[in-house]
């Protein structure tokens, strides 16, 4: 076990845990040629694509009134057309899936990177006049170095504790921790004193330099959406339909929504965990994943896009980690034409709370008046703003799932498990848990384990 990836090591776990429940009743069904799909983020457009590529009559029902889950490009209004993302961002260096489906599609990536800058204390460095210390660098790449040698059981103590303890442990000072937890808990979306130790480390380990934030699709991710929308056939998606019903029965199953009953040989539900706690299976899932279903949290994030008449923070890279109420600042409209610039406040937890808590008017000024130990000006140069709080959307109750303690070898490889012949799939259960990469990944090996 000592050389397996994070997305192999949980493959066999997952399958150890699951297989007798996979075996009978999923794989003996190989004929099946139709399959309800709930949810049209992308791992259920993903899903229904492959399967319609095999020749499968698919049926995509999603509660929403649009297609598109958690990718939600915005053209930000008096704008001249810039494009910002209220949802998934960041298409990244590792991310191979999604950059091969880019190039299938004809969607041009541009580079999207950032050079931090930090707002601390109303103090303002420019990048590469802050940073950890030399004790916290050596002993970081150092255990960055030791990842691929972690054994199984290393592995899962890794697990049990919290980022912040195990860089504590490892020899980070105070003043590293308070940097690293401005810094690493816009991965997650809560402060790292509540992140897996393992995930956290799994997640630096495997990425490319910039943590995947590397690209970003030309004209806006929901270009993405778009075309797997052309190829499945928007025939075959239906919005505003929320799933209330799963039930089994002699081999098919019949998937309620509003007044409508579907019936097909499988499912796959992409549903967030949200969501799928408020649907009723029948038979019902064992207590054990129920269980585990109730457990996942999703992390609080609002992202706050606000327009500006003109790019003061002058740097086409852009970004600035803060300890102010808005957190972390990253320019949106990188290479995009005009004088006029977006530039998209990043908070979460507490601060994402505080946030959404207020009308567009105060969050703007709160915003705005952040910035004013790094530009006086900016309050007044700012023009509009667009924000979304994804723990107050109804479908998600948070941005992306956040893995806390214990809980990455505990309940996801659960979740992971079959129902029957329902199959799960979703960023939450991906190895690229929270990008989009990890969502394709997970419709398309749910689809072709129907395939198979």
């Amino acid at each position: 076990m000592n050389n397996t990836t994070r997305r192999e090591f949980l493959q066999i776990i997952g399958t150890a845990a699951a297989g007798a429940v996979l075996a009978p009743s999923v794989f003996s069904q190989r004929r099946a040629r139709t399959c309800v799909i709930v949810g049209s983020g992308l791992a259920g457009l993903s899903a229904a694509l492959r399967l319609k590529s095999k020749g499968w009559n698919v049926t995509v029902l999603e509660a929403r009134s649009r297609i598109g889950g958690r990718v939600f490009s915005h053209v930000m209004p008096n704008s001249d057309g810039l494009i910002c993302e209220l949802g998934a961002e960041w298409v990244g260096e590792s991310h191979e899936r999604i950059i091969e489906l880019c190039k299938e599609f004809n969607i041009p990536l541009q580079k999207h990177q950032f050079e931090d800058h930090l707002l601390r204390n109303g103090k303002h460095s420019r990048p590469g006049a802050w940073d950890l210390s030399p004790q916290a660098k050596a002993a970081f790449e150092k255990m960055i170095a030791g990842y691929e040698k972690l054994t199984a059981a290393q592995k899962r103590r890794l697990d049990s504790k919290d980022w912040w303890t195990h860089l504590a442990d490892i020899g980070f000072t105070r003043d590293d921790l308070l940097l690293r937890d401005l810094a690493d808990s816009t991965d997650f979306g809560e402060s790292i004193r509540h992140v897996s130790a393992y995930s956290a480390l799994a997640e630096y380990a495997e990425s490319s330099p910039k943590n995947e934030m590397d690209y970003k699709m030309t004209g806006g991710n929901s270009r993405l959406v778009d075309e797997f929308v052309r190829r499945i056939g928007a025939e075959n998606i239906r919005t505003g339909m929320k799933v209330s019903e799963i039930n089994q029965r002699a081999g098919i199953v019949t998937v309620k929504a509003g007044d409508e009953s579907f019936r097909a040989d499988a499912c796959i539900c992409t549903a967030p965990i949200a969501s799928l706690r408020k649907i009723k299976f029948n038979p019902p899932m064992p207590a054990v994943q129920r269980d585990a279903a109730e457990k996942l949290t999703y992390a609080r994030i609002i992202k706050n896009s606000v327009l500006y008449e003109n790019r003061f923070w002058k740097d086409d890279d852009f970004s600035m980690v803060t300890d102010t109420t808005s957190h972390y600042y990253f320019h949106s409209t990188q290479k995009q034409a005009g004088t006029m610039g977006i530039l998209t406040a990043y908070a979460i937890g507490e601060k994402a709370d505080v946030l959404a808590s207020q009308d567009d008017a105060r969050r703007m000024n709160v915003i705005t008046r952040d910035l004013v130990d790094f530009d006086p000006n900016a309050p007044r140069l700012a023009k509009g703003i667009a924000s979304y709080a994804w723990q107050r959307d109804e479908y998600t109750e948070g941005a992306y799932a956040l893995y806390r303690p214990g809980q990455w070898f505990g309940i996801r490889p659960i979740l992971q498990r079959p129902h029957g012949k329902v199959l799960f799939a979703g960023e939450h259960l991906a190895d690229w848990q929270g990008f989009m990469e990890g969502a394709i990944n997970t419709g398309e090996d749910a689809a072709d384990s129907l395939i198979k």
